[in-house]
């Protein structure tokens, strides 16, 4: 909060110092700017950093071969080429996962990305992210390779 009301306050005099040379001065409502932001409720907030972000029982690894399994399971497909499907994931304070979304590479087909997709909500539930032993909602990418 405090960086995003210095970066407000440079950025006002920058613009201040550049609009006395053509002697205009803008004033910017910094209040009415702020009040979006702590509207904002904690439930609803998703982190990326917390002492003790989200993680999957056993580990990457293991999330890598369930998906792999449930692919393998309930969609006969043979996968040849390499392939690689990145996605970012949000997992909720009771640890399951409410939003996956793939994220655009070159090499994967549609159909993959969305068995990934399916095999992630299907996956076991996360331990959640803690911030001072309070649970939060957690943002973390993940990627799985094929063959």
């Amino acid at each position: 909060m405090k960086i995003l009301i210095n970066l407000l306050l440079i950025g006002t005099m920058a613009y201040t110092s550049h609009a006395q040379k053509q002697e205009t001065i803008r004033v910017f409502d910094i209040e009415s700017f702020m009040s979006s932001y702590q509207e904002i409720s904690p439930d609803t907030m998703v982190y990326m950093a917390t002492q003790h972000p989200a993680t999957f029982p056993e580990g990457n690894m293991a999330l890598n071969r369930s998906v792999k399994q449930y692919i393998q399971k309930h969609f006969k497909s043979s996968i040849q080429d390499k392939v690689m499907v990145l996605c970012s994931i949000i997992i909720e304070k009771n640890g399951c996962i409410s939003g996956v979304h793939i994220l655009p590479t070159n090499n994967t087909d549609k159909g993959l990305e969305g068995h990934v997709k399916e095999a992630l909500f299907a996956s076991a539930p996360w331990f959640p992210a803690l911030q001072d032993g309070k649970r939060l909602r957690y943002k973390t990418y993940f990627s799985v390779q094929f063959p």
